[in-house]
């Protein structure tokens, strides 16, 4: 009998042991979902944002409603900025790679999960330009 609790509580031990946790914290693998979510959404309406980016850089004026704004992002891992104004816009960005998106005029808080760090800024963007996000050393 006492060879039977032996086995059982060595059994028990390997199967607890065999038990793998998710560590990642859940707002990680909420915004990892949300990244997958968005960069699907992206690619479909991909050539109409191209085409609309770039008549707004060889053709824009002062006269536009919207700029064009290219985002770098150099860092290692995959991020949303996220621009919140009169409109807002998530706009996925793979790491180390670019995206861009059409934008109205005005004033937006710009925020990211820069990998470990969070990036916030107030912009008025009234002219199409870039955006780049670099991981500091």
């Amino acid at each position: 009998m006492n060879k039977l609790y032996s086995i059982a509580a060595v059994a028990l031990v390997v199967a607890s042991c065999a038990v793998q946790e998710d560590k990642t914290p859940i707002a990680e693998r909420s915004e990892a979902f949300e990244f997958g979510q968005l960069m699907i959404q992206d690619s479909i309406n991909k050539l109409d944002t191209a085409a609309e980016s770039l008549d707004l850089l060889l053709n824009g004026s002062p006269l536009d409603n919207h700029v064009s704004l290219l985002i770098n992002n150099n860092s290692k891992c995959n991020v949303i900025v996220r621009f919140a104004g009169d409109t807002t816009y998530n706009v996925p960005v793979r790491r180390k790679f670019r995206n861009f998106v059409v934008l109205e005029k005005g004033n937006y808080t710009v925020t990211s999960n820069l990998c470990s760090t969070r990036y916030a800024v107030r912009k008025t963007l009234m002219d199409s330009s870039t955006l780049t996000l670099s991981e500091s050393e």
